[in-house]
């Protein structure tokens, strides 16, 4: 299993993934998450229970609201990508890049279909 530490605000964390039924509950946060930053700060607070399911599974004791306190718009676009990285839900960076080069030098095989 993968996990992440982190440290905000002095305190050191660990993320753990998002299980299947984490994902199910989060699903309506979820959708739609690539058009959040167009829907401003509204948007990105329904993306804080995310983090929140991440985190309290080896930390209990951190309510949401104690989260929201904690988290600037840096950290919390930060730990969202950390969430999802460790979820399996985004590549790696260089994992993307490396396959962004790999797709670009094979070229399409076919033409797309009209």
């Amino acid at each position: 299993m993968n996990k992440l530490s982190f440290v905000l605000q002095g305190r050191k964390f660990t993320l753990s993934p998002l299980t299947l039924a984490d994902l199910r509950k989060l699903e309506p946060a979820l959708l739609g998450l690539e058009g959040r930053a167009e829907h401003g700060f509204t948007s990105m607070l329904s993306l804080v229970p995310v983090i929140h399911a991440s985190l309290v599974k080896l930390h209990p004791e951190i309510v949401l609201e104690e989260l929201e306190e904690m988290l600037d718009l840096s950290s919390f676009a930060e730990l969202l990508d950390r969430v999802l990285e460790v979820s399996g839900l985004t590549r790696r960076s260089s994992e993307a890049s490396k396959l962004r080069s790999y797709e670009a030098a094979a070229g399409e095989s076919q033409p797309a279909a009209e």
